[in-house]
């Protein structure tokens, strides 16, 4: 029996997360045992309530909630000690609540992935709904911390829009509406795995005690992670045999209204993630 733990972090977007874990929900496999972690991230609605009354009879499904809002990396480094109270896993899959695994098969996907390559992390390939592109895997990874330090200086004088080129080049990223591109079609072991949905193995967790980097709050995980991968030369392997939707930012647009509101509050959480 394969143990796989899935950590869900919901703010204020208790509608899609509820459709996130009924997808997780129609997996199936015959020697996979699994348990859902929703930790509501101290959503200012009253999400923790609805989800907890949504899935109390669920066995499976466990709602928390944390005291504060703790951002992405720790809200989801929570929701993983959370589940550790309720068993050893030997996958743990961190999944935003807008990202849909309406594709069957994906425990057998992880476990054949990890017969192959041993990984530490693995990615599926994620196709934004929204925009109608493929955002994973992240081609652009600033491999040291001299070059991040710079682009922090950036931030900090306000060099947004040349900041957001060099990093995450938006211009030209993924913004591709077709599959044929053979970027997305190949596997890669050497790329930077997008944030919405990693599945960490337990060999990760021989070298740490929690998912991300608890020094963030918000961007900048997928880069860190990396960055931890690479000290102990853990494989980050991007699989195109798998592929989740996503729907991208939902819960930054309802609490965001405008555009500039949002650049302002990406910036300042890069920024300290930075840090």
């Amino acid at each position: 029996m394969v143990n796989v733990g899935i950590v869900i972090l919901n703010y204020v977007s208790y509608d899609v997360t509820i459709n996130c874990v009924e997808w997780f929900k129609k997996q199936n496999s015959t020697n996979v045992k699994t348990k859902i972690i929703i930790v509501d991230n101290d959503s200012p609605n009253n999400s923790f309530n609805i989800l907890k009354e949504k899935f109390q009879e669920e066995k499976d499904v466990k709602v928390v909630k944390t005291d504060h809002n703790l951002g992405f990396a720790n809200g989801n480094n929570y929701g993983y000690k959370k589940l550790l109270e309720f068993m050893s896993p030997d996958f743990v899959i961190v999944s935003n609540s807008d990202a849909y695994v309406e594709k069957p098969g994906l425990y057998e996907w992880i476990e054949e992935e990890y017969d192959k390559y041993k990984f530490g992390v693995l990615g599926p390939a994620i196709f934004s709904v929204n925009g109608n592109f493929y955002q994973s895997p992240i081609n652009n990874f600033s491999k040291n911390m001299k070059e991040i330090k710079r682009y922090k200086n950036e931030l900090k004088i306000g060099i947004v829009k040349s900041y957001i080129k060099k990093l995450l080049k938006l211009s030209t990223q993924q913004k591709i509406d077709v599959w044929d591109n053979p970027y997305y079609k190949d596997y890669h072991m050497d790329k930077t795995l997008h944030g919405a949905f990693q599945v960490f193995s337990k060999k990760y967790f021989d070298y740490y005690d929690l998912p991300y980097d608890s020094n963030t709050f918000l961007y900048m995980e997928e880069y860190i992670l990396r960055l931890r991968c690479e000290k102990y030369n853990l494989p980050m392997v991007y699989s195109p045999k798998y592929e989740v939707k996503h729907l991208q930012a939902v819960s930054t647009n309802r609490v965001t209204k405008t555009n500039s509101a949002r650049m302002l509050f990406k910036r300042k959480h890069m920024l300290q993630s930075l840090n």
